[in-house]
């Protein structure tokens, strides 16, 4: 029985929405108690995109096996397709999979394992199903705004250029690891970026 953690991110949230780039999300991973081995990333992946055609997932998947907990630091990181992300979590809890959300607005996820006849189980696939719900709802509203804001950027003559890949935080952090005498490689690597988007971070960097 292993503890496995999930990260996935898209490019937007890559870039810098606070606590879900990739660096945060396995920090509350590790301080779960989830090994390093033990984490599995699809970065720059959408969460409309289904997790059969995710690799790091895929990789997931071969190793989850009854008794063993998934641990993502929320519901919406497995998915934000309604059914995908229903059918998927359904199936994982077939399989004896236990699924734990590190969002303590998701304390619900520990009704999943209660035995089918416990009411409190019929409250946790109801919330599973809600929770699934609102994220694709949540992605399709986001989508309509970033097109209307594009659109009324456009309509002002603004040139849209690419957004930072790296927030000031970890801009910051990588700013001390680089004085400590860390390398490129190794602060790339904790950062999840490779190392050219580290050197012209700390070149444009305050």
């Amino acid at each position: 029985m292993t503890l496995f953690g999930y990260i996935r991110t898209s490019r937007h949230l890559q870039e810098g929405v606070a606590g879900m780039d990739p660096f945060s999300q396995a920090l509350r991973l590790r301080e779960a108690g989830v090994q390093r081995d033990a984490v599995y990333r699809d970065i720059g992946v959408s969460g409309a995109t289904g997790t059969d055609q995710r690799q790091g997932w895929h990789r997931l998947d071969g190793r989850l096996s009854g008794g063993d907990t998934l641990v993502v630091v929320r519901i919406d990181r497995i998915g934000r397709r309604w059914l995908d992300t229903l059918q998927c979590i359904i199936s994982l809890r077939a399989r004896g999979v236990k699924i734990r959300s590190l969002d303590e607005t998701e304390g619900w996820t520990q009704f999943l394992e209660l035995e089918p006849d416990d009411p409190m189980a019929f409250v946790g696939h109801q919330m599973v199903s809600m929770a699934a719900w609102v994220a694709d709802q949540e992605r399709e509203v986001g989508r309509r705004r970033t097109r209307e804001g594009l659109a009324a950027a456009r309509a002002r003559g603004k040139t849209l250029g690419r957004r930072r890949s790296l927030t000031d935080d970890q801009v910051q952090l990588a700013r001390r690891m680089k004085d400590a005498g860390a390398s490129g490689r190794k602060i790339a690597g904790l950062l999840e970026v490779n190392e050219k988007t580290v050197r012209n971070a700390l070149k444009a960097g305050p």
